[in-house]
């Protein structure tokens, strides 16, 4: 399934009111009503999937994955793939305005054929091959479990690294005065979070990596 495929099953005037942005019409004949219907398809169906798709995961971290997917450089990302910028009629054709016409044609399509536009939703907007360890919030993660004992950790930028351009920072993770772990990114958030991922390591508390868990979400 494709965008394409539903634009494809849309009447006129729906097609044409779901490809026009409303800076080149009224707004009741342009996608903006539409875009809003699509959003929040794409919100509600996505969020299904991560639910089902992650049960060893808690609300802050199911937040992280729904967002991932449904952001605006995905969604851009998808309809520049199949062409779409070339279908709208825009005064300026950019990321945001190919991804608002991304959702206003699941709207659309929701309108006619609600099982087609879910499972589109389904197939191109896959929790499954999101990199988790990329979005988790390992800090929080660290300090909610050492909160149990009553302790927090502490961070400390370490060493800076690399042209201005293109820094390298270091940073160590102390628990109870005693530096647990170090980590390394491009920004010292970055540093830090690497660090809290090392030292739940260390400490024996991060979560089991999870297993494959195969999606059933009814239409």
């Amino acid at each position: 399934m494709s965008i394409r495929d539903l634009i494809a099953v849309l009447p006129e005037p729906l097609r044409q009111r779901s490809l026009t942005h409303p800076s080149v019409a009224d707004p009741y004949e342009s996608n903006g009503r539409l875009e809003f219907l699509g959003d929040s398809v794409l919100n509600s169906r996505v969020a299904e999937l991560v639910f089902h798709g992650y049960p060893e995961l808690l609300e802050g971290d199911l937040t992280r994955i729904r967002a991932h997917l449904v952001r605006k450089s995905f969604l851009a990302t998808v309809g520049r793939g199949e062409g779409i910028e070339e279908m709208i009629e825009s005064s300026v054709i950019n990321d945001s305005v190919i991804a608002d016409t991304v959702e206003a044609i699941l709207g659309a399509a929701y309108l006619i054929d609600r099982e087609l536009a879910l499972r589109t939703v389904d197939e191109i907007f896959n929790p499954s091959e999101v990199d988790t360890d990329e979005l988790r919030d390992w800090k929080t993660l660290l300090q909610e479990t050492l909160q149990a004992d009553g302790l927090r950790p502490t961070y400390r930028v370490i060493s800076k690294q690399g042209p201005a351009h293109r820094p390298r920072f270091v940073s160590g993770v102390s628990v109870d005065g005693r530096e647990v772990a170090t980590g390394e990114g491009s920004s010292i958030k970055e540093s830090e979070q690497t660090a809290a991922r090392t030292a739940l390591e260390i400490l024996g508390i991060r979560p089991v990596p999870r297993s494959t868990v195969e999606v059933h979400v009814g239409a």
